[in-house]
């Protein structure tokens, strides 16, 4: 492969990032993560990518990298303010999603890693979560874009439909603030569904979707264990303490890592910050990279099944949840 293949390739990328971040910002769009997606989708109908386009490639680098500076954006010290029941029912109510999905998807033979995806981008933190899952089990690039595509769906409707349901069935602004935390996707889209309800529903909420964001480390370290990641020949198997290691991607130790330092808080702000915008971009670098290169006809095969079992998951965690929060 030449040096000109791949400097197209970074070129045709680079476009679809700034023009997912420019239709991002305007008001009333949906993230850039999501948009980029989007763009990427529609390129793919006139850009038609050979077998060896380092395109894949080079979205998959930008997506573990990523994944690696998100760490930086996870902390302890505001969990710990929520208390014991309210960190308690987070986790039990995303791995009750999580499990649901999962075990209904294989039930009907959605494919492991489809439903895999699905679970864990409801239960844990949308479009974000779904590339980390994606690239740990290196699922097809459809399987991917269709859950980002899913739960991007899912959540733009939770940030509208939640701050409207939640004062109605007699919700107060913290309680609400713990729901939306609880029950929408994207960091994005907790911070804008709450900040509509006042500042202290997003005080309730952020610590909470942290919490769930926080999972994705134990999710992703398990997910590189189990039957759904790319298995090497008998021969090839290291042993000892290689073996070990081998359990947990690189990237997957360095998101541990990051998360661990964040939680000391010796990283400045600043640096957190910049970490924070840097990780976004790479992100919707990454997924329009996903989205240029998947066969439309290929996510139609699929079919609105695995979406529609997704949606019916998340409405039944909702009404349980907010029931548990009024009690």
């Amino acid at each position: 492969m030449n040096i000109r293949t791949w400097w197209q390739a970074a070129v045709l990328i680079a476009a679809g990032t700034v023009a997912a971040t420019l239709i991002g910002d305007l008001d009333g769009a949906p993230s850039p993560i999501a948009v980029s997606l989007l763009l990427g989708l529609i390129a793919s109908l006139f850009i038609h990518l050979g077998d060896s386009s380092p395109v894949p490639t080079i979205g998959r680098h930008a997506l573990r990298t990523g994944v690696v500076l998100l760490g930086f954006r996870i902390t302890l010290d505001d969990i710990a303010d929520l208390g014991v029941v309210t960190l308690t029912l987070t986790i039990m109510v995303s791995l009750a999603v999580l499990f649901s999905t999962v075990w209904i998807g294989r039930r009907l033979l959605l494919g492991p890693k489809l439903s895999a995806l699905l679970g864990i981008g409801t239960a844990i933190c949308g479009a974000s979560a779904v590339a980390a899952a994606g690239t740990t089990i290196e699922s097809k690039q459809e399987d991917t874009a269709y859950a980002i595509a899913t739960v991007t769906l899912i959540g733009t409707i939770a940030t509208f439909a939640l701050p409207a349901v939640g004062p109605w069935i007699g919700l107060d602004d913290r309680d609400l603030g713990i729901w939306i935390g609880m029950m929408v996707h994207d960091v994005g889209q907790v911070v804008a569904a709450s900040t509509t309800v006042g500042d202290v529903a997003l005080t309730s909420a952020i610590p909470v979707k942290l919490v769930r964001v926080l999972l994705l480390v134990p999710v992703l370290a398990i997910l590189a264990g189990t039957s759904l990641a790319p298995r090497r020949d008998h021969a090839e198997r290291p042993t000892g303490v290689a073996r070990i290691r081998g359990l947990v991607p690189g990237f997957v130790a360095l998101f541990i890592l990051a998360s661990v330092i964040s939680s000391t808080g010796v990283i400045p702000d600043d640096v957190v910050g910049v970490a924070s915008d840097i990780e976004r971009v790479l992100f919707t670098a990454a997924l329009f990279a996903i989205g240029v290169s998947v066969h439309l006809p290929a996510l139609r095969r699929i079919g609105p099944r695995p979406a529609l079992i997704s949606a019916a998951v998340w409405v039944l965690a909702c009404g349980a949840t907010a029931a548990i929060l009024r009690a």
